[in-house]
């Protein structure tokens, strides 16, 4: 009996999730990913970064040229303007014209690491650092 009420519920509930992305579309302008499964490794990493005090610590914070500062002043950023903002600064660092871009930002003390999930040219990533203003980029790396 369990079973087909089971079944029942799945049956009832797929037209429902079929409609999901008519009620809700995504959107196509620069801005923030929602979600990415490094977001949460990124901030992790540069935490680590603050607190560690060895020769490849020092040269990864040089490399991304931010300053040493407290973990607790690593954050992600989600705000949509500043999201946007940094995505279209990261479009024209990287010389590509891409009004919807979505990219990852972490903000580490008053600058901005901003990430482009879905650069993955032979399994490396790019990263440019700015400051607030988003007008000339402070550092870039490609690892």
């Amino acid at each position: 009996m369990h079973t087909r009420l089971w079944i029942a519920a799945i049956v009832a509930a797929t037209p429902i999730l079929a409609l999901i992305p008519v009620a809700f579309p995504a959107t196509h302008e620069a801005g923030c990913v929602k979600a990415i499964a490094g977001e949460r490794y990124n901030q992790r990493l540069f935490m680590s970064l603050m607190r560690r005090k060895d020769a490849v610590a020092e040269r990864t914070l040089v490399v991304y040229n931010v300053a040493r500062v407290k973990s607790r002043e690593v954050k992600p950023v989600s705000d949509p303007v500043i999201c946007s903002r940094a995505a279209a600064a990261y479009s024209v660092a990287v010389n590509e014209d891409s009004p919807d871009r979505q990219v990852h930002i972490l903000r580490v003390g008053n600058r901005f690491i901003v990430m482009d999930p879905d650069y993955r040219p032979d399994e490396y990533r790019r990263a440019i650092t700015f400051d607030s203003t988003f007008t000339k980029p402070l550092g870039l790396v490609a690892e």
